[in-house]
């Protein structure tokens, strides 16, 4: 534990308006919804336009879904290490409207959905009056899982990516007494390589309430939108979709 504290002071003494000021852990409930499309053919190559079917639609999948919700931050003074994560999962019944994999658009499928997701960043305050802008760095993490299965023989196909995602990331905080208004927006955009491509917006909207000094409480709004391509072994995919809804919860601080 020594080596430990030691190790921690070291790193803080050599990063620029790093000291110890506070930290916070939070638990909620997050609710999103899918919606978008994808596609999956039974070989390399890329898909065509035309095998893109809508997640809600085709596949069946698209309903409400909740989830308990992670959340935390370390204040080391000017730098801030935010961190969140939560996993959704859910099973559904639909008619393909296309090709997906080795299944024949027209068939009835029944569809499993999972999707988990760990956010963390760190970003440097810049301290405007009531108002901090803090531009930094991301890492958005998703484990991504779209399977359907034919009804009738038990032919599958599936979408089964991590995809671990570095961001461009900006934070945004106004003050005003026991509120608190919090914005974040991470971009990623990488041109496509061998086959692979994929474009990430992740935002969120915060309001904080602190009700006693040491406790909190939150609400907000959070958006992921992906849109990628890529190939594995034997196939290639294709996604356009998005994941939003509301968090809730509390917290306390320390």
């Amino acid at each position: 534990m020594k080596r430990a504290n030691l190790g921690f002071g070291i790193a803080c003494a050599l990063l620029p308006g790093c000291s110890f000021v506070g930290a916070t852990a939070e638990i909620g409930l997050v609710q999103m919804t899918l919606s978008g499309d994808a596609a999956l053919a039974s070989a390399q190559g890329g898909v065509p336009p035309s095998s893109f079917q809508d997640v809600d639609g085709a596949l069946g999948v698209g309903s409400e879904l909740y989830s308990p919700i992670l959340r935390g931050q370390l204040d080391l003074g000017s730098l801030v290490v935010t961190g969140s994560a939560f996993v959704l999962d859910e099973s559904g019944s639909g008619t393909l409207a296309a090709t997906f994999g080795p299944i024949a658009a027209g068939t009835p499928v029944q569809t499993e959905f999972e999707f988990a997701n760990a956010k963390l960043s760190l970003t440097y305050d810049i301290g405007l009056g009531p108002v901090k802008l803090s531009p930094g760095l991301a890492l958005d993490v998703i484990d991504f899982r779209l399977a359907a299965r034919e009804t009738t023989f038990g032919n599958s196909g599936q979408i089964d990516e991590l995809l671990p995602l570095p961001m461009l990331f900006l934070r945004a905080e106004g003050d005003i007494g026991v509120v608190a208004v919090v914005g974040e927006a991470g971009y990623l955009d990488v041109p496509e390589i061998d086959g692979a491509a994929v474009r990430l917006l992740d935002l969120e909207g915060m309001v904080e309430v602190r009700v006693f000094p040491t406790l909190q409480l939150f609400a907000g709004y959070r958006l992921i939108d992906i849109d990628g391509k890529g190939e594995t072994s034997d196939t290639s995919f294709a996604l356009d979709a998005a994941l939003d809804g509301w968090v809730v919860g509390g917290g306390i601080r320390f």
